[in-house]
């Protein structure tokens, strides 16, 4: 009697315990939550404020000492309290400002926040489907490959995290893991097929963040030296893909950005500051009547713009720019038209392509530009004329004293600027490291050190060109692009930041003049790193790695950029305009009908064969012998007309048949205790008393 009773007792305690998991978190459940929480917001606190992540830790340390009963669980006003004071914090952070970050900052802290009240499995539950909310806003943060890949592995955390809420046997973490990736590949088919045919939004994750600012690139201000440390820089500034155009050699590889026209006596600025789109700047579909713009033929006759805009004088391309948070984009010289997805381009008087918002996301433009170009050679306003003419009123007097002569001369425009060319060609050396320069900058570079960088050479030059009465300015973009044959694009780093000059002559109009190719020709037609010597080679970013010995890692990580370039155009690029032709391709058409039936199809035909082999698996599953067992009893139940319910435990249907025939309590007793003990306690030597149980065991 003892031991039936001590039976009885383990098989209520196995199933108390069951009922007990399924209300309550075990230890191996709020692991799991802690894992998978972690996994989701650990990229996030890269780009919000570090509190964030110390509430994260002091949460999951709390809600230990509650599990392990140290502390209790918060009370509502403590709760409160603590909510308060995040969203204060939120608050100052972010100066009080509304946008994409502190909006994705108050959803960890109510997903950390959420972590010390988790009592059941409904709260773990809301836990793990923030999570994949959390998962959308890491790509807000960073829509790049990489972490599109990272927010797979985070889905597939929290899918074995999902499954430990709903299974109490113990399973190995491996094991775990590899059950959620494999649901994750069995949905990739079905989000694949959403992917190409549910309509295009547009990319609502391409929106502006308070943190993403311009880490990169030049601001719109030029002075000795601030190129020195964009030359150390090996960032992407932007991608350019032609397609099926030509591919502009790299003589010609001038990607303009503005133009700087006040010169202050030690640094160059754009007039006004910030750049904004003027009152009469155009629409990027339709080029200003006032530029005059005409471009060379392929018999060298200069000709029209509609004349002109073809295959042979003109390039089409599309540019993958980085976010730089300016309103400035890049072109090469001279743009005609322009159109973009994402942003709102126009074209400015000085024949730049801008965006009206600063650009804080990576976007993509189309561009068509001339080959050759000639623009404003009609006249400059006098506007134009002074403000291109202008110069300090002292200093420099030996550069002035210089250009005074070239003009008293009475020399041409023309003549002046080739012996200001030839003077830099026979006097100067090209370094990336200058010598610092006193009180008259341009009389210290031109006549004392010699050695400059293209901002030394483009800035001297200007004022040289202004002070012998031509109208002048300085240029500021990127010039060369590392050619990439496979997708017949180039890649434009920060280390190949450019300034050179433009100057005006009548009948001409503005005309592009780089005296830094007329000291170091190289430096126009390769890369940086090779047009210095081995000393200064390596103060260019990126240039240790093609190195012999460090070859293969410049190998890898123009594969590694390779990849992500592909995410950008195939997949984030994926808009209206891409469906629209991968539809026609696929299927012949955008009727509804085809999109319908290829919908049905391809989400269809997976669940099926996922339905189809489920049957088939679990219809030829062999059970455990004492399940075996255990069956037969219950079958001689049901044809007694005892049916066990489909909620009922083993543990249950015992005590209920019990209830109604209580000359069989004892002998199911001893059967549901010898299965609970095989089961769940590993005693395999108790099988043949079970088997001996379920043979006597009669219902009649």
């Amino acid at each position: 009697m003892l031991q039936s009773n001590t039976q009885a007792h383990v098989a209520s305690s196995g199933d108390t315990a069951g009922r007990f998991a399924s209300r309550y978190v075990s230890r191996e459940t709020l692991t799991w939550v802690f894992f998978a929480q972690g996994v989701s917001i650990v990229p996030l606190f890269f780009f919000l404020p570090f509190w964030l992540a110390v509430i994260w830790v002091a949460a999951v340390l709390l809600r230990v000492q509650i599990f392990r009963g140290v502390w209790p669980f918060p009370n509502t006003i403590v709760k409160f309290i603590f909510g308060s004071l995040g969203i204060v914090g939120l608050y100052f952070s972010y100066g009080g400002r509304m946008g994409v970050d502190p909006m994705i900052g108050l959803l960890v802290l109510a997903f950390v926040l959420k972590l010390i009240e988790v009592r059941s499995r409904q709260d773990v539950l809301i836990v793990l489907y923030i999570g994949f909310v959390a998962i959308a806003a890491q790509l807000l943060m960073a829509p790049n490959f990489w972490m599109g890949l990272y927010g797979l592995a985070s889905c597939c955390v929290l899918l074995s995290a999902l499954q430990q809420v709903f299974q109490h046997r113990r399973v190995s973490t491996k094991l775990r893991l590899w059950s959620g990736f494999s649901i994750l590949l069995q949905a990739l088919p079905v989000m694949l097929v959403l992917f190409l045919v549910m309509p295009r939004l547009g990319q609502l994750w391409a929106v502006p963040s308070l943190t993403q600012t311009g880490k990169t690139g030049f601001s719109d201000s030029m002075s000795p030296g601030d190129f020195s440390n964009l030359i150390k820089s090996d960032a992407i500034a932007f991608r350019a893909t032609f397609g099926d155009s030509r591919i502009p050699a790299p003589r010609q590889r001038y990607w303009r950005g503005l133009v700087l026209e006040t010169f202050d006596g030690k640094a160059w600025k754009r007039p006004g500051g910030w750049y904004s789109v003027t009152a009469n700047s155009l629409p990027s579909d339709q080029p200003n009547p006032g530029w005059n713009l005409f471009a060379r033929n392929s018999e060298g006759d200069l000709v029209s713009v509609d004349s002109a805009l073809s295959d042979e004088t003109s390039f089409r391309y599309s540019v993958l720019l980085e976010p730089h948070n300016y309103a400035w984009l890049f072109t090469l010289v001279a743009p005609v038209e322009a159109y973009s997805a994402t942003l709102r381009t126009r074209f400015s008087p000085d024949v730049l392509l801008t965006s009206q918002v600063p650009v804080t996301s990576r976007s993509q433009y189309d561009v068509i530009s001339f080959e050759n170009y000639r623009f404003g050679s009609q006249s400059l306003s006098s506007k134009e004329l002074t403000r291109n003419l202008k110069l300090p009123q002292q200093g420099n007097p030996r550069a002035r004293a210089m250009a005074e002569r070239w003009r008293n001369q009475n020399l041409p425009s023309d003549l002046i600027v080739e012996r200001a060319l030839a003077y830099y060609a026979n006097s100067f050396t090209y370094t990336l490291q200058p010598p610092l320069l006193g009180d008259d900058p341009i009389d210290d570079f031109l006549f004392s050190t010699q050695r400059g960088f293209c901002e030394h050479f483009s800035s001297s030059f200007v004022y040289l060109m202004r002070a012998a009465g031509i109208p002048a300015r300085v240029v500021l973009g990127y010039q060369g692009g590392e050619y990439r044959e496979a997708g017949r694009y180039l890649v434009v780093r920060q280390s190949d930041a450019h300034a050179w000059a433009e100057v005006w002559v009548a009948g001409r109009g503005w005309t592009r003049i780089d005296p830094t190719a007329a000291v170091s020709p190289l430096r126009i037609e390769r890369a940086l790193f090779e047009t210095v010597n081995r000393d200064e080679s390596s103060l260019v970013g990126g240039a240790f790695l093609r190195l012999n010995a460090l070859a293969w890692l410049g190998q890898t990580k123009l594969m590694l950029e390779e990849w992500d370039y592909l995410w950008q155009t195939q997949v984030m690029g994926y808009d209206d305009h891409a469906q629209s032709g991968l539809l026609e391709r696929l299927l012949g058409g955008r009727d509804p009908w085809r999109i319908a039936l290829f919908f049905v199809l391809g989400v269809g035909a997976p669940l099926m064969i996922y339905y189809l082999t489920g049957v088939l698996r679990f219809s030829s599953r062999e059970y455990s012998q004492e399940l075996v067992h255990l069956r037969k009893v219950f079958r001689k139940l049901d044809k007694a007309g005892f049916p066990r319910r489909q909620e009922e435990t083993p543990h249950d249907y015992m005590l209920r048949i019990s209830k109604l025939r209580p000359e069989l309590g004892p002998q199911l007793r001893k059967i549901v205790t010898l299965y609970y003990a095989i089961a769940y306690g590993a005693k395999c030597t108790r099988l043949d008393d079970l088997r001996v149980a379920c043979r006597q065991f009669s219902a009649r």
